[in-house]
């Protein structure tokens, strides 16, 4: 192929302003894929079930493509084993240990690492300090909005309550499945 009909190629398929430096993106929304600091605060900040979850990128800030909650696992308040069916989930530990049952293999995260939970595969984890700090990257995004809508408003930032009583295992099976989430042997 000639350089010409090459570069006539790129410009078909839009790739000509990438060599010139120029990288044109449509939005859908106000506020998709443009930068962004944030840090935990009340506005992005629930609690949810004895937990405090910051959501610092949601799916609506990248498109759809990735969302990134700051949060606190608390041991005693873990889920029940499950299935994540639309997006991989990884956790980085900043701080504490937690054991990542992921179909019949056993990880024990500390500190520094990175655990992912590929989707489709059934996993549990059990919290082995008394709380383990760290950031839930969900890829592509929306499994956030479970949390939100499961959640009330952080009345501070700090780690709530224990919840009193036993949870609402209907509730959290029947809000969790709208958004793909499965939990072999409940319901």
């Amino acid at each position: 192929m000639n350089r010409k009909a090459f570069l006539l190629g790129l410009s078909a398929t839009s790739l000509i302003p990438f060599a010139h430096g120029i990288v044109p993106f449509e939005t859908s929304e106000p506020g998709q894929n443009l930068p962004k600091m944030i840090g935990p605060d009340l506005k992005n900040s629930y609690w949810y079930i004895g937990h405090l979850m910051s959501v610092l990128i949601s799916s609506k800030d990248t498109g759809g493509s990735f969302s990134l909650i700051h949060g606190f696992e608390i041991k005693g308040l873990e889920p029940p084993p499950h299935i994540h069916t639309k997006e991989d989930e990884s956790f980085y530990l900043l701080d504490g240990e937690i054991n990542y049952t992921v179909g019949n293999e056993v990880f024990n995260a500390k500190k520094g690492d990175w655990m992912f939970l590929p989707r489709n595969i059934q996993h549990s984890f059990q919290v082995q300090t008394d709380k383990a700090e760290v950031l839930v990257h969900l890829s592509p995004g929306g499994f956030e909005n479970y949390f939100i809508e499961m959640s009330e408003p952080a009345g501070e930032l700090i780690i709530p309550p224990r919840p009193q009583g036993p949870p609402d295992v209907k509730r959290i099976v029947e809000t969790a499945s709208k958004y793909g989430i499965k939990f072999p042997g409940i319901g």
